[in-house]
């Protein structure tokens, strides 16, 4: 695939409506691409939603297996601000604008094309590139845990995730554990709140005390990888009008998660605090976990590790950039918590793909020089991964 085909399929991918959902329309799009590659591909739709799918690809035979992952879906669109159309490609100077461009159908598109090109060169291949592709990643990762569920990780022993990363290797990223708070009062008029029960002030107060209660834990705890525990408080919402006392309330909490302080410690927390506080108060809270994933940790020696560093260095010094390629962990997740949670250990972890810092913002972009660096990178990648021409 050259480069003019991989900026239409980049453009076609943008134009695709899959905010949160909807994805199987962008896996029926590569299949039909990898189907006229002779590429052996299967799209495979998520029981809960037949608009939703994940695809799996092969190039290759016999081991090592070599895992490359992108998802397919993105965040909303939805917000005000944008100067452009977020689902048209748009063009301005070096720039390219539209809602996933970063985050991250660049990087799908990628590699994509990198599968297209490496099936030229099968007969050359010593190993196995499996590409998974899927559904889900940015709200619940449900495309990622049927694709684990369903054996797709068997004997992968290193896996690459096309995240928008620019030039910098990320091989850690933090867990994520996402938590609904309920709290159900008792409506009053406000003139006499003695008679009702205040929901929003009863949700404010425990709010506190998980907040200090978490913090108070992850205090001294820190990962050299990941760095310390992240607490957010990020949504609250409660009563109807000011004149009525609030009969429910409910709050989002959003936490990045080390080894050291892992998901089930916090949540043995917060299982204490909720049966103090409705031992103790009128009111009675609750809650549900949306999001939970583990941190995932690569050996920073792997072998797909050092191949990306040195490719990307050399196409860095090939636009005149003499820049050593950092590598480090980060607070973000990817699909790769959930892809390696039965892997062994040393299972090789790398998110390295194009993008910068508009991730889920208005007016997303890339550049189009990056874009095209990295059809390019990642075929490099995978040639010398697999002794293509050794």
């Amino acid at each position: 695939m050259n480069e003019n085909e991989a900026m239409d399929l980049l453009r076609r991918f943008v134009g695709m409506h899959t905010e949160n959902g909807n994805e199987k329309i962008v896996a029926d799009e590569i299949k039909s691409i990898f189907d006229a590659a002779g590429i052996d591909s299967k799209v495979l739709t998520l029981d809960e939603d037949p608009k939703r799918a994940n695809l799996v690809a092969e190039v290759g035979h016999g081991e090592p297996v070599l895992g490359i992952t992108g998802h397919m879906d993105t965040v909303s669109a939805q917000q005000d601000g944008w100067e452009r159309d977020p689902f048209s490609l748009v063009e301005e100077g070096d720039m390219l604008y539209g809602r996933g461009v970063t985050d991250m159908k660049a990087g799908l598109a990628a590699m994509v094309a990198a599968m297209v090109n490496l099936k030229k060169h099968e007969g050359q291949m010593h190993g196995t590139v499996r590409f998974l592709a899927t559904a889900g990643e940015e709200v619940g990762m449900p495309g990622a845990t049927a694709l684990q569920a369903q054996g797709y990780m068997k004997g992968v022993e290193a896996l690459l995730v096309g995240e928008p990363s620019g030039y910098n290797i990320v091989y850690a990223t933090k867990g994520e554990l996402n938590l609904n708070i309920a709290m159900k009062g008792k409506a009053a008029h406000s003139s006499t709140p003695a008679a009702g029960i205040n929901a929003v002030e009863h949700l404010l107060e425990f709010l506190g005390t998980i907040s200090q209660r978490i913090k108070g834990a992850a205090e001294g705890k820190s990962n050299p990888d990941l760095g310390e525990t992240v607490f957010n408080i990020d949504v609250i919402r409660g009563g109807q009008q000011v004149n009525a006392i609030p009969e429910s309330a409910s709050a989002e909490i959003n936490m990045r998660i080390i080894p050291e302080f892992d998901n089930k410690a916090i949540l043995a927390i917060l299982d204490d605090e909720v049966a103090r506080f409705n031992a103790s108060h009128k009111a009675t809270v609750s809650y549900t976990v949306g999001m939970d994933i583990v941190p995932a940790i690569g050996p920073k020696d792997a072998r797909l590790l050092n191949i990306v560093k040195s490719v990307g260095e050399r196409h860095l010094k090939a636009q005149g950039k003499a820049a050593e390629i950092p590598v480090f962990g980060v607070s973000g997740g990817t699909d790769g918590s959930v892809l390696l949670l039965d892997s062994p250990k040393d299972t090789a972890y790398v998110m390295f793909g194009p993008g910068n810092d508009t991730m889920h913002c208005v007016n997303e972009s890339l550049p189009k020089s990056m874009f095209l660096d990295f059809l390019g990178i990642y075929d490099e990648i995978i040639d010398e991964y697999m002794g293509i021409g050794k």
